[in-house]
Protein backbone atom coordinates (compact mmCIF):
# COMPACT_ATOMS: atom_id res chain seq x y z
CA UNK A 1 0.00 0.00 0.00
CA UNK A 2 1.51 3.53 -1.36
CA UNK A 3 2.22 5.79 1.72
CA UNK A 4 -0.49 7.97 0.38
CA UNK A 5 -3.45 5.33 0.25
CA UNK A 6 -2.38 4.91 3.89
CA UNK A 7 -2.94 8.61 5.26
CA UNK A 8 -6.06 8.51 3.33
CA UNK A 9 -7.22 5.30 4.97
CA UNK A 10 -6.29 6.95 8.58
CA UNK A 11 -8.21 10.14 7.80
CA UNK A 12 -11.07 8.27 7.11
CA UNK A 13 -10.86 6.26 10.41
CA UNK A 14 -10.37 9.39 12.30
CA UNK A 15 -12.94 11.33 10.61
CA UNK A 16 -12.81 14.83 9.05
CA UNK A 17 -14.18 16.74 11.87
CA UNK A 18 -11.03 15.80 13.96
CA UNK A 19 -9.16 18.38 11.79
CA UNK A 20 -11.25 21.85 12.60
CA UNK A 21 -11.63 23.46 15.36
CA UNK A 22 -14.12 22.04 18.14
CA UNK A 23 -15.34 26.06 18.51
CA UNK A 24 -16.13 27.08 14.93
CA UNK A 25 -15.64 24.26 12.59
CA UNK A 26 -12.70 26.20 10.51
CA UNK A 27 -9.61 24.18 9.24
CA UNK A 28 -7.07 27.03 9.27
CA UNK A 29 -5.09 27.92 11.64
CA UNK A 30 -2.10 30.51 12.27
CA UNK A 31 0.59 30.65 14.63
CA UNK A 32 1.50 33.89 17.02
CA UNK A 33 5.10 34.60 16.13
CA UNK A 34 7.87 34.19 18.39
CA UNK A 35 10.20 36.06 15.92
CA UNK A 36 10.01 40.05 14.85
CA UNK A 37 11.62 41.69 11.46
CA UNK A 38 14.25 44.11 11.59
CA UNK A 39 13.65 46.56 8.86
CA UNK A 40 15.98 49.13 7.16
CA UNK A 41 14.28 51.87 4.81
CA UNK A 42 16.38 51.60 1.67
CA UNK A 43 15.82 52.54 -1.76
CA UNK A 44 12.50 54.12 -0.57
CA UNK A 45 11.15 50.73 0.47
CA UNK A 46 11.10 48.40 3.50
CA UNK A 47 13.51 45.42 3.06
CA UNK A 48 14.27 42.85 6.44
CA UNK A 49 17.68 43.52 7.98
CA UNK A 50 17.22 40.60 10.38
CA UNK A 51 14.91 38.48 12.18
CA UNK A 52 15.33 37.87 15.98
CA UNK A 53 13.74 35.42 17.78
CA UNK A 54 12.17 36.20 21.11
CA UNK A 55 11.81 33.45 24.09
CA UNK A 56 8.29 33.45 23.85
CA UNK A 57 7.04 30.02 22.62
CA UNK A 58 5.11 30.33 19.37
CA UNK A 59 1.51 29.30 19.94
CA UNK A 60 -1.02 28.30 17.68
CA UNK A 61 -5.10 29.75 17.30
CA UNK A 62 -7.57 29.03 14.99
CA UNK A 63 -7.83 31.69 12.46
CA UNK A 64 -11.54 31.88 12.30
CA UNK A 65 -12.74 32.48 16.08
CA UNK A 66 -9.09 33.28 17.52
CA UNK A 67 -9.66 29.62 20.38
CA UNK A 68 -6.28 29.18 21.33
CA UNK A 69 -5.36 25.30 20.42
CA UNK A 70 -3.43 23.00 22.60
CA UNK A 71 -0.72 21.44 20.42
CA UNK A 72 0.36 19.05 22.43
CA UNK A 73 -3.23 17.68 23.55
CA UNK A 74 -3.87 17.72 19.46
CA UNK A 75 -1.01 15.74 19.17
CA UNK A 76 -1.77 13.00 21.92
CA UNK A 77 -5.71 12.88 20.83
CA UNK A 78 -4.50 12.78 16.93
CA UNK A 79 -7.34 15.86 16.77
CA UNK A 80 -7.56 19.03 17.17
CA UNK A 81 -8.09 19.95 20.95
CA UNK A 82 -8.26 23.51 22.42
CA UNK A 83 -6.09 24.75 24.90
CA UNK A 84 -7.73 24.98 28.47
CA UNK A 85 -6.83 28.02 30.88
Amino acid sequence: MKESDENENQTEEVGMSNFVCPNCGSDEFITQPNRYDCLKFVNRQFQVEKSEFTNEKERIFCRGCGAEIGEKASAQNKKVVLRVT
